[in-house]
């Protein structure tokens, strides 16, 4: 399933197959400009105020309370963190200490989820029936060690969900055209995923990793239904001017999130 990406720059990303789940909020913000314009996570450099004005302007677009985010430190794990609602609000409008997880989920009202990327790519999971929500964040560790996996594994356990009930948006992250890997990745994507996600690269000298792929084909070995998993395929690298992009910026880039809500 193809993904609905909003048209204007100032509008979040939205997948067009949650927009109808009633009570749900959703949305992958942008930059907003050159440089850390937009960029939401605290650890882009000492203005922290920037930081704070850039979630509130996002989160206003999204319809989600700002001073409600919940935050973790991420790590490429596959650690899934459960957020009620003791949890609200934690490092939303300041910089502190964060548990480290590379998923969030939640069943409470008025909690939302932040994830932040800048090539890495986010999973957003939401159980219309049970009424939970889930974001993930997986990069090529995550995704060989099984973070979405995970996710769909904590929604069920926590929350009863089950997996064929599940909706999913895999978000803008780099795409096959760009992530070229060395052979140790290539290796223990083989060894986890298979040969069918890693393609010759454009240089003809090392494959190229489809996360895409990986994730979607993770989602169904969850359980998912396929027509049930939407993804963007747009690609932060070719799209540098949208998204932060490590790949295409270096270190000293933003950071963009994708944010789910139940209201």
């Amino acid at each position: 399933m193809q993904a609905l990406s909003a048209t204007s720059e100032q509008q979040p990303f939205e997948f067009a197959h949650l927009r109808g789940v009633p009570g749900l909020r959703h949305g992958i913000t942008r930059r907003e400009g050159p440089g850390l314009a937009g960029n939401v996570a605290f650890t882009r450099g000492p203005d922290v105020a920037s930081v704070v004005a850039a979630r509130q302007r996002w989160c206003q677009r999204i319809g989600v309370d700002p001073a409600g985010l919940d935050v973790a430190r991420q790590i490429h794990s596959v650690a899934v963190e459960r957020v009620t609602r003791r949890e609200r609000g934690r490092g939303a409008l300041v910089p502190i200490a964060l548990p480290e997880a590379d998923a969030l989920a939640t069943d409470e009202p008025d909690v939302p989820l932040l994830a932040i990327f800048a090539d890495c790519v986010p999973v957003v999971l939401v159980d219309p029936v049970r009424r939970a929500v889930a974001v993930a964040h997986a990069g090529w560790r995550g995704t060989v060690a099984g973070v979405v996996e995970a996710a769909v594994a904590a929604l069920t356990a926590w929350y009863g969900s089950q997996p064929a009930d599940l909706l999913a948006g895999i978000g803008p992250s780099i795409g096959p055209c760009c992530y070229e890997v060395g052979p140790e990745v290539a290796a223990a994507v083989l060894t986890r995923c298979g040969p069918t996600v890693l393609r010759p690269g454009p240089a003809g000298d090392r494959p190229a990793f489809d996360l895409w792929a990986a994730n979607q084909q993770a989602l169904q070995r969850a359980g998912l239904a396929v027509e049930h998993v939407a993804t963007a395929g747009v690609c932060t690298r070719c799209h540098n001017h949208l998204y932060f992009s490590h790949r295409a910026e270096g270190p000293q880039r933003g950071l963009f999130g994708a944010i789910v809500a139940l209201s």
